[in-house]
């Protein structure tokens, strides 16, 4: 895992990119000559439509971290309309989604949009170290690999899978590959070449951690700004005056696009001797702070069929009294024994 090359700022020129491949995507399909399809997003007006949309985001390297221990956490696979930031959405995280070092490619984006009862959402990977090497080997092969690499690559970002997530209902992660593999139909959704399940290409492990992650992200972003319980910081950020140039000779059609830099709230050491402040509650003096792990509650809905739903709580920072700038401990529950 390592830090991508790309900045917050160079969030709306990805953007940029990614609308001129969704355009020639478009004629593509508009010519029959081979547009990319993939699970999801089977209609490539779908992409465009939802890229110039789509609200930017930039999470920085310790808040991916943070989301994406939390995703390893979850105790089931449940995205809910309540938990997204923005109906469309454009997201880029600085580090790796996936905690995995084998990760087969290198996930850095992903684009959301909500369709009905369904998240559609389109995982891009970051071309940019080996773009050159790519669009270099796709002129040496033939013709239909050289289509099959240059067609996928959108400027520093490569078109990686696409899922359909259903809202509003509770997939036990273990099921989730077997599932989402399935269309409406219960015929497979990703078997291009007609071979039969014996040729499906499924959501891998590798994927199931970056929506893992995604899940965690959008849960994160979606908490209260209430300064005792806010894990993060957010901020806009514009794109620099050469980016500006380069999006208005692209023919970018929102120069102005800002980009919300999501990033994890620094904390300072206590000195030593410095109790903060802190009140005696229940016997316990507490010095750090800590997040609550997300998990199901149920509330009263009367527009539930069953008088009830359920929705994700957390994650959410507990902060004592006096502890405003107490460390934060990388666990749920702290306990302090006194004498």
């Amino acid at each position: 895992m390592a830090t991508t090359h790309l900045r917050a700022c160079d969030v709306p020129e990805l953007r940029q990119d990614l609308v001129r491949w969704a355009d020639e995507n478009v004629l593509r399909a508009d010519r029959g000559t081979g547009p990319v399809l993939m699970h999801g997003f089977t209609d490539p007006r779908l992409v465009q439509s939802a890229v110039r949309g789509a609200e930017l985001y930039f999470v920085n390297d310790d808040m991916t971290w943070l989301a994406r221990t939390v995703g390893e956490g979850l105790p089931v696979c449940a995205f809910d309309a309540d938990d997204l930031p923005d109906p469309i959405g454009l997201l880029l995280w600085s580090d790796d989604p996936s905690a995995h070092t084998a990760t087969l490619g290198r996930p850095r984006a992903v684009l959301w949009s909500r369709v009905a009862t369904t998240l559609r959402v389109l995982v891009l990977d970051d071309a940019g170290p080996y773009r050159r090497a790519l669009e270099e080997v796709g002129r040496q092969v033939h013709p239909t690999w050289a289509h099959q690499v240059t067609s996928t690559l959108a400027g520093d970002l490569a078109v990686a899978f696409g899922a359909v997530i259903p809202l509003g209902v509770e997939t036990d992660w273990d099921q989730v590959q077997r599932v989402w593999s399935l269309d409406r139909n219960g015929n497979s959704a990703q078997d291009r070449y007609g071979l039969g399940d014996t040729g499906i290409s499924t959501i891998t492990e590798d994927q199931l951690r970056v929506l893992r992650t995604l899940l965690g992200t959008l849960l994160l972003i979606r908490q209260p700004a209430d300064e005792r319980r806010n894990l993060w910081q957010s901020e806009d950020i514009q794109p620099d005056p050469a980016a500006r140039k380069r999006l208005r000779r692209a023919g970018a059609e929102r120069l102005d696009a800002t980009v919300r830099y999501i990033t994890l709230r620094q904390s300072a050491r206590p000195a030593p001797g410095d109790d903060f402040g802190s009140e005696e509650t229940a016997g316990r003096v507490y010095r750090h702070r800590w997040f609550v792990k997300p998990h199901r509650r149920t509330y009263p809905d009367k527009d539930h069929p069953e008088g009830k739903s359920r929705r994700w709580v957390g994650p959410y920072l507990v902060t004592p009294a006096g502890c405003a700038d107490a460390p934060i401990l990388g666990t749920e529950k702290v306990n302090v024994l006194r004498r």
